[in-house]
């Protein structure tokens, strides 16, 4: 009888336990390219909507993303009034001469001309510019003492081209 208790309680008082089965998944490495640089302007078809237009001026400008809230009033304005271009105008000034804006200096554009202008094309419409592109830019910074980095960058912003990707 003591036997068939003992055996009992043991029994009795066994915690259940599960098997847990592990997988061990190989590792995947997923080979993420760069961004596309274009070759020319002509591979670029499709207009940009509003906040893209607006979210990438703005990365390129700033160097960051632009907040939420910034993004859909400017957004409604740009769609508010008829004339895009003005509004572009508008925008584009506005954050060309804002105090947080990422342009190189004068001298530092001055200082490695075609170094500025490559930058410039790179950044603005993701090419580099062509032979004919970089002597006529080259050649406009060097002949006029007037033209800032800001102006460049402006007229880069309202060009044609930056308006596709």
């Amino acid at each position: 009888m003591l036997f068939l208790c003992i055996v009992g309680l043991f029994s009795a008082c066994r915690k259940k336990t599960e098997v847990i089965k592990t997988q061990v998944i190989d590792n995947v490495i997923y080979e993420v390219g760069g961004t596309a640089v274009y070759q020319d302007n002509s591979e670029k078809n499709k207009q940009k909507t509003n906040t893209q237009f607006i979210s990438i001026l703005h990365a390129n400008l700033f160097q960051t993303s632009i907040s939420t809230s910034d993004l859909t009033n400017l957004s409604e304005v740009r769609t508010a009034i008829g004339d895009k271009q003005l509004a572009d105008e508008l925008i584009i000034n506005n954050n060309v001469h804002s105090s947080n804006v990422q342009i190189p200096t004068n001298q530092v554009m001055r200082a490695d001309i075609d170094d500025f202008v490559e930058a410039t094309y790179l950044r603005f419409f993701l090419r580099k510019p062509n032979a004919y592109e970089k002597y006529y830019l080259r050649q406009a910074i060097e002949n006029d003492p007037q033209l800032t980095p800001e102006l460049i960058y402006t007229s880069f912003s309202i060009s044609n081209e930056y308006k596709y990707y």
